[in-house]
Order: C-alpha cells, then sequence, then structure tokens
C-alpha cells in the first residue's frame, strides 16, 4: 500500500515540476540571436531566414545595435 502512495505523489511532484517549468518557459523573454535585445512591442522578432533562432523585424536597427557593442 505504501508503494501505491509513494507513486502517488512521485507523480503529483512531477506534475507541479513540469507545470512550474512551463510557466518559466511562457514567461522568458526571447533575445534577438544576432543583436542580443530583448523581444518587446516596439522591437518586434520574426524567424531569421537561416534558421538560427528569433531576430528583429527591423534589420537595419538591429545592425546598428551590433555596430554599437
Amino acid at each position: 500500500m505504501s508503494n501505491e502512495v509513494d507513486a502517488k505523489t512521485a507523480r503529483e511532484r512531477a506534475k507541479e515540476i513540469a507545470e512550474q517549468r512551463r510557466a518559466e518557459r511562457r514567461n522568458r523573454k526571447r533575445k534577438c540571436v544576432l543583436c542580443g535585445v530583448e523581444e518587446s512591442d516596439k522591437t518586434p522578432f520574426h524567424a531569421h531566414p537561416d534558421g538560427i533562432g528569433p531576430a528583429c523585424k527591423d534589420e537595419m536597427t538591429c545592425q546598428a545595435r551590433r555596430a554599437t557593442r
């Protein structure tokens, strides 16, 4: 009987951990792979053409940010 209880509490704990990780992933800010700026309303992202990750939609400001780093 105690094995069943232990297994049940372990499953419940695993579900709690998984939900916490999903919540953290949803709230995490994405960063541009080229210039490193965080995504916001002023700097929306799109998929980089080479498939390397999220990148700024406005290439000119992204290049300007990279030049100032």
